[in-house]
């Protein structure tokens, strides 16, 4: 049985969050020959799946920060600062039989070792992979957000811009 860990929690006020949303963190997850981790997602069986970085909603009270570590932690097993908060979303979606509203901020993370453990993943993700740009951008799969491949490039090179950039649906 895995125990979900948490971070503590540190108060935050964040007026840049549209109000109604539903707040959540990810994380641009690089190993060490520059791929990035994906998760496969399948909102329910049967129906579409997708690939997105590991992350999701954030606590009461937790920093975007706490949540992108945290959310890493629950579903790599891996514990690692996040750095660069390079892009934001929001995003509005059918979600198991409602829409959801949902603004999402997505910061940076290295590892050198690319094992991972999950030890809380969600039930709507069936695995996850280690890409390169090449393979995202060579790919026919949906990716979340879907302008990834020409996204990555200038961040695989460490080029982030000044200010986070909404990277779209």
């Amino acid at each position: 049985m895995h125990i979900c860990w948490r971070l503590e929690m540190m108060s935050t006020i964040d007026t840049a969050v549209p109000e109604g949303a539903r707040v959540a963190a990810r994380v641009l997850l690089f190993d060490e020959k520059q791929r990035i981790l994906l998760l496969e997602a399948e909102i329910a069986p049967g129906s579409h799946r997708f690939w997105l970085m590991p992350g999701g909603g954030k606590e009461p009270g937790e920093t975007f920060e706490g949540a992108a570590q945290r959310e890493l932690y629950e579903e790599t097993g891996l514990l690692l600062p996040v750095h660069h908060w390079v892009w934001t979303r929001r995003h509005i979606f059918p979600w198991q039989g409602r829409t959801l509203d949902q603004y999402e901020r997505f910061f940076v993370a290295r590892v050198e070792n690319p094992h991972i453990e999950p030890g809380c993943p969600d039930g709507y993700i069936l695995g996850h992979r280690w890409w390169d740009v090449r393979e995202i951008q060579e790919s026919k799969a949906e990716f979340a957000p879907r302008r990834l491949g020409a996204l990555l490039p200038a961040i695989v090179r460490g080029e982030y811009p000044d200010s986070p950039i909404d990277c779209g649906v």
